[in-house]
């Protein structure tokens, strides 16, 4: 009786060593991405940005921005502000200027939404799931009067998804 109850445990205890081992080796399904939630936090980052446009929301409109694409802005607004014989304004300046939706953001956005109308993404256009990785992201967005898709991009940044204005929407330099 001894030998059969030492049995069981040595059994049971590798056994339990079996399962921890596993454990250690099997990525957490809590932490594996869930394509479904991937996807939906894509197009909602996405459908933020053309919201916050649509509500002139600037404060918003520039968190939902890749930092490539804040750069570029804040870089080509700078320039602007030079060339129509202002002073030169610091890069910083300039950037703090767009997290607070300063003037210098609000004359920017105004001019951008002079010329681009959200409602055509939001309202006017279907959008279809592209390329999805671990840290970048397209979506296709048709006009209703187009031929060929817009590819939107985004970009996976400080644990959200970010989108991609210029890398999406401003020509090749």
């Amino acid at each position: 009786m001894v030998r059969s109850s030492s049995y069981r445990s040595f059994y049971l205890i590798q056994l339990v060593w079996f399962a921890l081992c596993l454990l250690a080796i099997a990525p957490p399904v809590a932490l594996a991405d869930d394509p479904d939630r991937t996807l939906g936090d894509i197009l909602s980052s996405a459908e933020s940005c053309f919201e916050a446009m649509k509500t002139k929301d600037y404060q918003g409109i520039w968190k939902t921005l890749s930092a490539a694409s804040r750069n570029t802005i804040v870089d080509e607004t700078r320039k602007s502000i030079t060339r129509a014989g202002g002073m030169e304004v610091p890069k910083e300046e300039v950037r703090r200027d767009f997290d607070e939706g300063g003037p210098i953001a609000r004359g920017y956005w105004y001019g951008f939404l002079l010329q681009f109308n959200p409602d055509l993404i939001l309202e006017q256009s279907r959008w279809e799931k592209g390329p999805i990785g671990s840290d970048r992201a397209e979506i296709l967005i048709t006009y209703k009067k187009a031929e060929k898709p817009a590819i939107l991009k985004l970009f996976r940044e400080d644990g959200g998804w970010k989108v991609g204005l210029v890398e999406t929407f401003w020509g090749r330099k």
